[in-house]
């Protein structure tokens, strides 16, 4: 269009980015209206949006949760509390074999001599064998054979309880394996291994994918398979297994059944209680074992 004789359109106002001040534009947020630069914008349903009204939109967000209540992991679902298990697990060995000489020395490690569950050299005071010992390997194929049964197990329950949960089960199934263990065999045999509370985790994967209504079929075969190889090899603790199952049974139940008006209550309560019900079996085994050992070195009154 032609404009009149002596006209003269208004003068463009330069504008600058609301978050670099350095920076000339002439792109705005569509919500808001404040300009804002390229790096400033993202592209949106509807034009673009600034990082402020990014950030405004995710607090008004409703938080995604798992069934069991947990907030639903930032990373893309990634198991990181079970991949910093497994890099636990691997440096304690790698650590245990270096002070041992080799693979073939490492029940002479003194990491191995003092975190190996022992239950009457726990009688005596070394009560962190009960946690040690769930972190300790005989050799490469047990430890290759555990983390390999951690992650494939991590993988599908970490995400269905979240890391604060499912770090509560793998926690408590621990100590449940090393409770019955502490309970039940010779006061002089000496454990060590995660497989308690792998098979806590275990456990509480059935509880959660019967909750999910999912076919139970294939894990229970492998349910099933080890506990064959549980009850046949005279090596393997049959009480750490049995032990971590069935606390990560009782956890995991708690988990994923919990009701969602009261459902911190009944987790963290049936968590706790299951963590007093282990420490009093402890203490009641602590007399038992005194009693034996006094036996055996002819303790006598004076």
């Amino acid at each position: 269009m032609t404009q009149p004789p002596g006209y003269y359109p208004p003068p463009q106002v330069a504008t600058v980015c609301t978050w670099h001040a350095d920076r000339a534009t002439a792109l705005s947020c569509t919500r808001c209206g404040r300009p804002a630069c390229p790096e400033c914008l993202t592209p949106a349903s509807v034009g673009f949006h600034c990082r402020q009204c990014q950030a405004e939109a995710r607090a008004a967000a409703p938080v995604m949760r798992t069934i069991a209540g947990g907030r639903r992991p930032a990373t893309g679902g990634r198991p990181l509390v079970t991949f910093g298990l497994i890099a636990v697990n691997v440096i304690v060995f790698l650590v245990t074999m270096v002070r041992g000489g080799g693979e073939g020395g490492l029940s002479s490690s003194t990491v191995f001599g003092e975190g190996a569950l022992t239950p009457m050299i726990v009688a005596s005071g070394s009560w962190w064998q009960l946690v040690t010992s769930g972190f300790l390997h005989v050799s490469v194929l047990h430890l290759v054979m555990n983390m390999v049964s951690l992650y494939m197990i991590g993988i599908w329950l970490e995400p269905i309880l979240g890391p604060a949960r499912y770090s509560t089960v793998y926690g408590l199934s621990l100590l449940g394996g090393s409770a019955v263990v502490y309970l039940l065999a010779e006061v002089d045999a000496t454990t060590a291994g995660a497989s308690g509370a792998i098979f806590g985790l275990l456990g509480a994967l059935a509880v959660a994918l019967k909750r999910l209504r999912l076919d139970l079929r294939q894990l229970g075969i492998i349910i099933a398979l080890n506990a064959v190889i549980t009850f046949t090899q005279a090596s393997i603790s049959w009480q750490a297994h049995v032990g971590g199952f069935l606390v990560g049974l009782v956890v995991g139940g708690a988990m994923v059944y919990a009701p969602a008006k009261s459902r911190a209550w009944w987790q963290w309560g049936v968590s706790g209680g299951v963590l007093i019900a282990l420490i009093a079996l402890f203490l009641v085994r602590d007399a038992t074992i005194g009693d034996w050992v006094c036996s055996q070195v002819f303790c006598r009154q004076v």
